[in-house]
């Protein structure tokens, strides 16, 4: 149980990431540090939540996340660790949203509050870096076999963010936007379990932020001319909304803070 994921919204210009790693070898020498990502913008709970459960299912059983999106650091938001039933993934990180995908499909098998300092790198921890002095040390002591539970209380309510499942009608699906990556590649929620058992058309019409657009349904970029719409499914099974060599984000005016619905017209 030595590898450790590493996700966080701080970037590589500064010594925060370095210095979180370093806590973790003081503890465990023997710990593989995989980083996921630092630098895909700050403070986007949703995004980053997209991110790591696409991520994580790459990822061995056992593996521990240490995850850290925390806009409000040194908040009430408690910090927490918890475990999943499926795939015995452990994640660590602040109780504000960031896990939401990952509990919904692989269930929680227990979770619990991270109060014992004397699993903290300070026992006068920062009040602003939660990450070095409470989440690092925790994921490192976990990655040596430690037992949850020696961590904290139980807790049992978590933090969720509001996203909806993908509503599915006759001709139309309405799904959440959820990021667009450094390509313009739109994110939605809808996965291809959701509509495997419709019969998408080869065009569909696709509306998002007031601004609607005919996409060809396709398994690959190349499938459509440059610049061209697309809509396929991703490699983590997602439905995703392209352009070949382009920005779809771009052409829907989108920005990571947009919070309406992807509506997708199918043609009967």
């Amino acid at each position: 149980m030595n590898h450790i994921a590493f996700l966080t919204d701080w970037g590589l210009s500064s010594y925060y990431v370095s210095v979180c790693k370093s806590v973790i070898k003081r503890i465990n020498q023997n710990a593989d540090i995989i980083d996921i990502t630092h630098s895909a913008g700050h403070f986007n709970i949703k995004k980053y939540a997209a991110i790591i459960f696409r991520a994580c299912q790459d990822f061995e059983e056992g593996t521990v996340f240490l995850c850290v999106v925390d806009p409000t650091v040194g908040s009430p938001r408690k910090p927490i660790a918890l475990k999943t039933s499926k795939y015995n993934y452990y994640f660590v990180g602040p109780d504000n949203g960031l896990f939401t995908f990952v509990m919904q499909e692989f269930g929680v098998e227990k979770s619990v509050e991270l109060s014992d300092k004397r699993f903290f790198y300070k026992t006068d921890y920062s009040s602003t870096f939660h990450g070095r002095d409470i989440f690092a040390p925790v994921a490192a002591y976990i990655s040596k076999g430690i037992n949850i539970d020696h961590f904290g209380p139980k807790t049992e309510k978590l933090a969720n963010l509001d996203v909806q499942r993908p509503i599915i009608e006759d001709n139309k699906i309405i799904c959440d936007y959820l990021y667009s990556d450094d390509f313009g590649n739109i994110e939605t929620n809808l996965s291809s379990n959701h509509i495997e058992h419709l019969d998408l058309s080869k065009k569909v019409t696709v509306e998002i932020n007031g601004t609607k657009e005919v996409v060809r349904v396709v398994k690959n970029y190349s499938e459509v001319k440059k610049g061209e719409l697309l809509l396929h499914v991703d490699s983590s099974g997602f439905y995703e909304i392209s352009a070949n060599q382009s920005s779809a984000a771009n052409k829907f005016n989108l920005t990571d803070d947009f919070e309406g619905k992807i509506k997708i017209y199918l043609e009967l």
